[in-house]
C-alpha cells in the first residue's frame, strides 16, 4: 500500500508540474512588470549588489520575460559564491496602489561562512608545492573576496600573495582586482641562480562567449641573486636589479572535453606584453599557443599542438634572462631536459628570445584497461629556440630558427588521475644542437598542461 501512495502521489505531483508549465507558456507574453524586490536574511550583502544584478529583471515587461531574467539573477547570484542558500519567490504584488500586472520577488537567503581556508599541493615541470591560503569572502558587502595565499615548493622557494578582487556591477564573469606579490625561484638546477621578484598589478578579468581575457597593469623588481661559485660568465653577468613596468594581455578559449586528456575539442591562447611604461626594461613580448584533438574511433584518439612566441627589445641589447622564454621538459618537449633547448653556456640554460615548437601524440587504448583513464602514447615533438641577433633583420632571424631544430620521438603509457596528469615514456632524440641538453631512456612527466 505505501508503494501504491508513493506512486499515486509522484503521478499527481507530475501532473501538477505538467500543469503549471501549460499554465506559464499559456501565459508568458501576458504584460507583467516586478513592482518590488524583498530580501530576507542579508546581514552583510549590501542593498546596492541586489540591485545591481537584479536590473536586468526589473526593465522586463511579460510573464516570460521576467521568469527568465529572475532565473539569469538567480545563477549570477549562485556563482557569486556568498550564499549558502537562496529561495526565489514570484507572487502578485501586495501594494494596493500598485498597477495591474505588478509582482513581488521575494528573496530569501543565508549568507555563507566570511572565512575559509583551503589547502593543496601543485606538481608540474620537474617541481612540486605545497600551498594554503586564507580568504575572506564578501569583505565589504559586495561580493569582494580577499585572498592571503602563501606556498612553498621545490623550484619556487617561496611565494606570498595578497589579492582582493571585485564583480563588476554584480557580474561573476567580470572582476578586477589589485594584487601585490613577492616570490622566490630557485633556478639552480639549470642555470646557476635565482629570481627574486616583487610587485604589484591591477587586473581586470572578463569571462565573454570569445573566452577568457585579462588585461593587466603591473610594476615588478626582480633581483638575479645567489649565483653559484660555478656559474657561467652570462650568468653572472645578469646579476643585479631590474625594474619593468608593463601592460599584458591573455585571451584563451578552450573548448576541450578535459583539460589534462583531452579527447575532442580544441584550445587557443595568445598573449601580449609591452614593457616600457617606466622602469629600466623596454621590450615587446608575444606569444601563441594552440592545441587540437580528434577522436578516431575505439578509443583512439590523435592530438596536434603549436607554440611561437617572440620577445623583441626595444633598445639596443641584449634581453634579460628574466623576460626569455624556455624549452624543453617532460611537458613541453619530450626527450630533451627541463629547459634543456636553446642557447647554453658552460652548464646554464640562457634563454631565448624567439622559440617555435610543436608536437603530435597518438593516443591508444591498451588491453584489458579500456575503461581505466590509461592509454598507450605514441609521439613526435620538437621545438627551436634563438636569441634574437638585432643586427639583422627579423626574416633573418626566423630563418636562423628553421635551421635549429631539437626533435625526439617515443612512445610510453598515460595516466589520467582525478587530480594530476601521469607519463611514463621512452624517448629517442632524433636531431640535437651542440647545446641541447637532451635524454634518451625513460621520462617522467607530472602535471596538468601537456604539449
Amino acid at each position: 500500500m505505501d508503494t501504491e501512495a508513493q506512486l499515486k502521489r509522484l503521478q499527481e505531483f507530475e501532473a501538477a508540474i505538467q500543469k503549471l508549465n501549460s499554465l506559464v507558456s499559456e501565459t508568458k507574453d501576458f504584460p507583467f512588470y516586478i513592482h518590488s524586490i524583498h530580501i530576507n536574511g542579508a546581514k552583510r550583502t549590501r542593498k546596492s549588489l541586489f540591485e545591481s544584478v537584479s536590473y536586468p529583471a526589473l526593465q522586463a515587461r511579460t510573464l516570460g520575460s521576467i521568469i527568465e531574467e529572475v532565473g539569469k539573477a538567480t545563477d549570477k547570484f549562485h556563482r557569486l559564491d556568498i550564499f549558502q542558500h537562496l529561495d526565489v519567490l514570484l507572487d502578485t504584488s501586495s501594494d494596493p496602489l500598485a498597477r495591474r500586472g505588478a509582482m513581488d520577488v521575494i528573496l530569501s537567503v543565508e549568507e555563507k561562512s566570511r572565512f575559509w581556508i583551503k589547502t593543496g599541493t601543485e606538481i608540474g615541470n620537474d617541481a612540486g608545492s605545497a600551498n594554503i591560503s586564507l580568504n575572506i569572502r564578501n569583505v565589504f558587502g559586495g561580493a569582494e573576496t580577499l585572498e592571503t595565499y602563501m606556498s612553498a615548493g621545490t623550484q619556487t622557494s617561496h611565494v606570498f600573495e595578497f589579492c582582493l578582487a571585485k564583480p563588476i556591477n554584480g557580474n561573476p564573469d567580470s572582476k578586477i582586482d589589485i594584487t601585490a606579490f613577492s616570490l622566490t625561484r630557485n633556478n639552480q638546477t639549470y642555470s646557476s641562480h635565482d629570481e627574486i621578484l616583487r610587485g604589484v598589478a591591477l587586473r581586470w578579468r572578463v569571462l565573454s562567449r570569445l573566452g577568457f581575457h585579462e588585461l593587466s597593469y603591473g610594476t615588478t623588481w626582480r633581483q638575479i641573486c645567489n649565483i653559484d661559485q660555478d656559474a657561467s660568465l652570462s650568468i653572472r653577468d645578469s646579476a643585479g636589479h631590474s625594474l619593468k613596468s608593463s601592460i599584458t594581455h591573455n585571451w584563451v578559449r578552450d573548448r576541450r572535453d578535459d583539460i589534462m586528456l583531452p579527447s575532442r575539442g580544441y584550445y587557443m591562447r595568445l598573449f601580449q606584453e609591452v614593457a616600457g611604461l617606466g622602469g629600466d626594461i623596454f621590450f615587446l613580448k608575444n606569444e601563441a599557443e594552440g592545441q587540437i584533438n580528434f577522436p578516431l574511433g575505439k578509443g583512439f584518439i590523435i592530438s596536434a599542438s603549436l607554440r611561437n612566441g617572440l620577445l623583441y627589445p626595444m633598445k639596443i641589447g641584449q634581453s634579460k634572462i628574466s623576460d626569455r622564454f624556455f624549452l624543453g621538459g617532460a611537458q613541453s618537449v619530450r626527450g630533451f631536459k627541463l629547459n634543456g633547448i636553446g642557447p647554453r653556456e658552460k652548464r646554464d640554460s640562457l634563454g631565448g628570445d624567439l622559440y617555435l615548437a610543436g608536437g603530435l601524440s597518438l593516443f591508444t587504448p591498451l588491453p584489458k584497461l579500456k575503461n581505466y583513464p590509461i592509454k598507450g602514447h605514441l609521439f613526435l615533438n620538437g621545438g627551436s629556440l634563438i636569441q634574437v641577433n638585432q643586427s639583422r633583420r627579423l626574416v633573418d632571424n626566423i630563418q636562423n630558427l628553421a635551421r635549429t631544430p631539437s626533435v625526439s620521438t617515443g612512445i610510453g603509457i598515460v595516466y589520467r588521475s582525478s587530480i594530476l596528469r601521469f607519463e611514463v615514456n621512452f624517448c629517442l632524440p632524433l636531431i640535437t644542437t651542440t647545446t641541447d641538453k637532451w635524454k634518451k631512456g625513460l621520462q617522467l612527466g607530472l602535471g596538468f598542461n601537456f604539449w
